[in-house]
């Protein structure tokens, strides 16, 4: 990795500055910008006691407390719950309301914001039964030879509550970027015409296969030559055209409008085994395995993580203390620590070089963070972000971080990867040239907003805590009713949690509240009704306590 101090020169518009020195965690860093302040918690019902600690007491300055119900944005939503407590190391919040997954802001103040962290948490958590409209885009080729892989991906985007619409594109493998482009706006018209009609919730974008991938600005935020970048994003701007050169480049270095509504992620191996079409599907079928066994608990609910390089990934070190606690994440890198066991997650640089990921390493995080130079070009063979989800590797999902930093914490109560991605790439200035207008502050070790290069790679709609589910859905159906029957859960207490589709095929909870039983009568069936099953634990994870659902079980 270059000297960003010496490399890092090229402007990165209106709303992405140059920093060009490097700046101190626990510190006022240049522009009044403050630096990073880890945080922890403990919680109780009703009650949520922030910790953070004190390694510079004679900066500690006066400590704010900002309080708001997570998924609230904009620097307005922030409600100042303590103005002034003082040089304190910690604050309890008595009136924080079970059900409502709180965000806090804590800053500490001298002349200016020294420095400030944010944590997600809550108790008796749920999490939905719906959680929106999940687009699966497949290139054409690719849906025929990993078909049962894909039926079943399918049943599980339903089965986690996800209404669920199918896309399919020609393939752009091998295509120059003005060959691409055309068939990029045409896809991203499709994807807009299902999120104008969506179901309520989140909406997520799927690409599988090789899905064209446009290019777009001339930047270097990894410190080196200024370039183009390989985005997905592109398809997650839903209400924004993006301007484009006469070769198919496409102009913008930052997302045009500040915002993308969707998540998105990408599931293809094509620049990982070039040419190699047997190579390439053996991957995508062991990534969609072993997403399908992440999902349903085979793998067990993981809650460790590791941490290499700190001083440049500490915005994401500080949000894996929130998901997993501080005592659980190991110091090191993709490449020891994380190749000893399976991981919830790992944050390090792991190794520049895609090729030796098929060949000397088998890193095994759930989910994983990059950093390092040239990995955000995701339109690069061999790409080392495509590569640790390629076997024998075991990442699910892969995102660049540091420049700006991605923001974890919410997948402490539950929230997907594909949560985080929106939350790290919407985040900017609310007024032009006021970095302090920005709901979260630093951005890592450089003020970074709406990189274009924000892509994932993986399922977006994937999170922690995984639910064993039940098994063995059986339907009887008389001239009156339907009786449903399954085999139950291993999970310790766990209940059932029932739905049925129509014909829209949206899946409607039968009744407000789960029950103890593994039998259910439903006395006014649809003709055609489709059911399913889920289970529902409570389960105490760091950030407090969340009712979680497995996967769902069908039965037509």
């Amino acid at each position: 990795m270059p000297d960003p101090a010496t490399r890092f020169a090229t402007c990165l518009g209106a709303v992405l500055v140059c920093a060009l020195s490097a700046l101190p965690l626990q510190a006022e860093t240049r522009g009044g910008l403050p630096g990073g302040l880890p945080l922890d918690a403990e919680t109780s019902d009703g009650s949520i006691r922030l910790i953070w600690p004190d390694a510079r007491p004679r900066i500690a300055g006066n400590a704010e407390i900002s309080r708001r119900p997570l998924g609230e944005t904009g620097i307005a939503s922030w409600q100042v719950i303590a103005p002034g407590a003082g040089p304190v190391q910690f604050y309890r919040d008595d009136t924080a309301t079970p059900g409502t997954e709180w965000e806090y802001r804590v800053r500490r103040i001298g002349r200016g914001v020294i420095d400030q962290g944010y944590w997600a948490g809550g108790t008796g958590l749920d999490t939905p039964d719906h959680r929106g409209t999940a687009v699966l885009v497949v290139a054409e080729g690719t849906g025929d030879v990993i078909a049962p892989q894909l039926d079943r991906f399918r049943d599980d985007l339903t089965g986690d509550g996800w209404h669920l619409v199918d896309l399919s594109v020609p393939s752009g493998r091998d295509l120059d970027p003005a060959q691409t482009l055309p068939l990029a706006r045409t896809l991203k018209s499709e994807i807009r015409t299902a999120y104008l009609t969506r179901s309520a919730g989140d909406f997520a974008i799927v690409l599988v296969g090789p899905v064209p991938l446009v290019q777009s600005g001339r930047i270097a935020p990894d410190g080196h030559e200024a370039r183009a970048f390989g985005t997905d994003l592109f398809y997650a701007d839903l209400d924004t055209e993006w301007p484009a050169r006469e070769d198919g480049i496409l102009v913008p270095s930052t997302i045009p409008d500040g915002r993308i509504e969707a998540m998105v992620g990408r599931i293809d191996f094509s620049r990982t085994a070039p040419r190699q079409p047997e190579m390439e599907t053996t991957f995508l079928r062991a990534y969609f395995d072993r997403n399908h066994a992440w999902r349903h608990g085979e793998w067990g609910d993981l809650r460790e993580a590791y941490l290499g390089r700190p001083h440049h990934l500490f915005v994401e070190g500080e949000g894996l203390a929130n998901i997993v606690g501080p005592v659980n994440v190991t110091e090191g890198g993709h490449h020891d620590a994380g190749e000893t066991r399976r991981w919830l997650f790992g944050v390090d640089f792991g190794d520049a070089n895609g090729r030796r990921y098929l060949t000397e390493h088998a890193a095994r995080p759930t989910f994983a963070i990059n950093f390092g130079s040239y990995k955000p070009s995701i339109e690069r063979v061999n790409n080392a972000m495509a590569a640790i989800m390629a076997e024998p590797n075991q990442a699910l999902a892969v995102a660049w971080g540091a420049r700006p930093a991605w923001r974890l914490h919410g997948m402490a109560v539950g929230r997907t990867i594909g949560d985080a991605q929106m939350r790290t790439v919407n985040n900017g200035p609310d007024m032009p040239g006021r970095f302090d207008t920005s709901d979260y502050l630093p951005t890592g070790q450089y003020p970074m907003f709406h990189p274009v290069w924000g892509t994932l790679l993986g399922d977006p709609t994937l999170h922690a805590f995984p639910v064993l589910p039940p098994a063995d859905l059986t339907l009887t159906r008389t001239a009156d009713d339907v009786t449903l029957t399954w085999t139950a859960s291993a999970e310790a207490g766990a209940t059932y949690r029932l739905y049925r589709a129509g014909p829209d095929g949206i899946f409607a909870p039968l009744g407000p509240e789960s029950i103890d039983a593994t039998t259910f009568t439903d006395p006014d069936p649809l003709p055609e009704g489709r059911y399913m099953v889920r289970a529902r634990v409570l389960k105490r994870i760091h950030a407090g306590s969340l009712f979680a659902l497995s996967q769902g079980i069908f039965a037509e």
